[in-house]
């Protein structure tokens, strides 16, 4: 197609403003890809962190004003036969506090059955020290999230003694370190779940009900499902995490005005370029349209300049968004944990389709910018054209 050859001797014919343009749309597609690849890992760490590190139902008494679930057994049981339920753990919750010799914390007891806890929560993946399956043969076994271990001045193999109003001082011997890089490590304490419901004097009752569903992303179902079967609470991660998920969605929304805009920026680059080269080329513009070239193919040839520039700037542009991801990856940037949920670096996931859709997006633009100046170039009067230049 000869307009096609035309289009490529005016691109390179002005080497630096079709080297502007090509980096403008470069600098706006390696940009989004960056800043997909942030919220696309912010996003994934968020709700992997949501799943994993809470049960995917959390089962409590339907009454508020009731504080434990009874038969607690038998509801086990049963749930543990529903279709789609992997495991479940029984929990009693309760706060005390925990004493070494002059060092005295708050903490959030929980009483587990180590093997059901282990299945439900994957505890052991944050255990620096010790083990949980210790519990099942240390009837008076604790383990400590590593932060409040530090504040008592504790390490594994001492002594601690927990206490609680009403409740029989009792010593629990430390056999394991947590860490999970949240809050939590400054209060949750790890024991047997029968050592701990008889240390508040509640035999046979529990505080919740955690569940491990095969696909969490029908932990919803299958709590409605619960309810209506047990009468008690049954709330998924997704709901208890409905926040979360609507700032995932706020965020989103905001980055699309964002990445809008940084495409618009590019898209007036190569708009400026291809109108400057109208006003240039003028002359040769009213020659070719005195030869009998048609408004079609005038259209064409700024079309194909505006393809030709916006093809280069996305291959470079998905190059150094590509690499400057990587290198970002390979050198983890801290970010405030209390902040960002417990997030200890910033995440980056590298997806092809992120790629995919900055390239789309930056080429359909770049289309969009030339039909302007090609309209206005294909609507040159000859006579005038060759007059005026």
């Amino acid at each position: 197609m000869y307009e096609l050859k035309i289009a490529l001797r005016q691109v390179l014919s002005r080497k630096k403003q079709t080297l502007f343009a090509i980096l403008a749309v470069a600098l706006a597609v390696a940009v989004i890809t960056m800043m997909m690849a942030m919220i696309s890992g912010f996003q994934d760490e968020l709700v992997t962190s949501s799943i994993e590190n809470n049960p995917h139902i959390v089962i409590s008494p339907q009454d508020e004003e009731e504080e434990v679930i009874h038969l607690y057994r038998y509801t086990s049981a049963m749930i543990s036969e529903k279709e789609g339920v992997i495991a479940v753990s029984p929990k009693y919750l309760g706060q005390a506090a925990l004493e070494y010799r002059d060092n005295a914390e708050g903490v959030s007891l929980q009483g587990v059955d180590p093997m059901a806890e282990e299945s439900v929560m994957r505890v052991n993946e944050d255990v620096v020290k010790g083990d949980l399956m210790t519990l099942v043969h240390t009837r008076y076994g604790i383990l400590l999230g590593d932060q409040l271990a530090e504040n008592l001045e504790v390490n594994v193999g001492d002594q601690v003694n927990v206490v609680f109003p009403g409740s029989q001082t009792t010593s629990f011997k430390v056999i394991g370190l947590i860490h999970t890089g949240t809050a939590a490590d400054e209060v949750t304490a790890y024991a047997r779940l029968d050592s701990i419901q008889d240390f508040f004097n509640e035999p046979g009752v529990v505080s919740t009900i955690g569940v491990r569903v095969a696909d969490p992303y029908q932990a919803d179902i299958i709590a409605g499902s619960i309810e209506r079967e047990t009468g008690l609470d049954a709330v998924s991660w997704s709901e208890a995490n409905a926040a979360i998920l609507s700032l995932l969605e706020s965020r989103a929304i905001f980055a699309n005005i964002f990445y809008f805009l940084i495409y618009g920026i590019a898209g007036f680059g190569i708009a400026n370029t291809l109108i400057t080269i109208v006003a240039q080329r003028t002359r040769e513009i009213g020659i070719l349209k005195a030869m009998g070239t048609s408004q079609k193919s005038i259209m064409l040839v700024f079309l194909f300049q505006s393809m030709i520039l916006g093809a280069a700037g996305l291959v470079l542009g998905t190059i150094l968004g590509y690499i400057a991801t990587i290198a970002l990856q390979s050198y983890e940037i801290e970010i405030p944990q209390e902040t960002y949920f417990g997030l200890q670096t910033l995440p980056l996931e590298v997806e092809p389709l992120n790629f995919v859709y900055a390239a789309f997006f930056a080429f359909i633009v770049n289309i969009l910018s030339g039909i302007y100046p090609a309209r206005k170039a294909a609507k040159l009067d000859p006579v005038k054209a060759i007059e005026s230049a």
